[in-house]
């Protein structure tokens, strides 16, 4: 699943491919990426209930 997400990436965004290594390497930047905006999305939905609610 990993790498499908990073090949896509690659692919929709015209990188050069790069080798085995450095394809799994993005794969993980790629993932935690999306971890951490992930996080940020949910963080910030949890501070605007709080501060929205009585």
């Amino acid at each position: 699943m990993i790498s499908f997400i990073a090949n896509w990436f690659i692919d929709f965004f015209g990188i050069t491919h790069p080798t085995e290594r450095q394809k799994r390497l993005a794969a993980w930047f790629i993932v935690g990426l999306m971890t951490a905006t992930l996080a940020a999305l949910a963080g910030i939905a949890t501070l605007l209930f709080y501060l929205v609610r009585p």
